[in-house]
């Protein structure tokens, strides 16, 4: 079961809902927070929230783009897509290249981070069947690239090439090209993601999409990736 925390702006009493999150059952508490609430209340309702959604049996919450509380919460873990993304990089990127209206065998990559990483591994190698070339920015990347050359026959790309699509796992490395940031609080440059034939809610599509896959419901390969509308 999953929660969700929902904030008002008003005077009211919260109290619990059944509800539904796309495909997923999930029970809501709405925090009434008006302007000028003292502190201790506003802790207190947050409390109260938490042990009500926990009391229904919820393990983890999702928190609507806006909530203002996510990082007072102490009894729930609220739902973070990044590992999903990072998870997901590959896919990203192939999407990023379509949005840029560049076929996917004519395109480059550049995946940048502050050092290797598995995810960054994992997104480089099945990278490579798919794309025209691969740029590895990070430390032990032109290793790492001429084993991938090795393995794939894929071109390694040096900096100056530059790239279509840079896909960063880090704050360090370059940028080039449509950016998706992966790390801290990813952004991924102008790009959203769904599933065919499953509704996601507007305000947290994104976490709803996270619990799926972390469930095993939605398959990387079963993602649509395109421009935010």
């Amino acid at each position: 079961m999953v929660g969700e925390l929902v904030c008002r702006r008003e005077r009211g009493r919260g109290k619990l809902e059944r509800t539904a999150l796309g495909p997923l059952a999930a029970v809501r508490w709405t925090v009434y927070a008006p302007e000028g609430l003292a502190h201790w209340r506003l802790e207190r309702r947050l409390g109260r929230a938490e042990r009500k959604l926990c009391g229904a049996g919820a393990g983890r919450v999702v928190l609507p783009r806006g909530f203002p509380y996510g990082d007072r919460l102490r009894l729930l873990r609220p739902v973070d897509p990044l590992s999903m993304w990072r998870g997901t990089a590959d896919v990203l990127a192939l999407g990023a290249l379509d949005a840029e209206g560049i076929p996917r065998r004519r395109g480059r990559v550049a995946l940048a981070a502050s050092r290797l990483c598995p995810e960054l591994e994992y997104a480089a190698e099945r990278l490579c069947p798919l794309v025209r070339g691969l740029l590895i920015d990070a430390p032990g990347g032109e290793d790492y690239a001429r084993y991938l050359q090795a393995k794939f026959g894929l071109p390694v790309t040096p900096p100056a090439a530059g790239a279509d699509v840079t896909v960063a796992f880090g704050p360090n490395g370059g940028r080039w090209g449509r950016r998706l940031e992966l790390h801290g609080t990813a952004d991924l440059g102008g790009l959203t993601a769904a599933v065919e034939g499953v509704e996601l809610p507007e305000d947290c599509w994104d976490q709803v999409l996270a619990l799926l896959w972390e469930q095993g419901a939605v398959k990387p390969e079963k993602l649509i990736v395109r421009p935010k509308e």
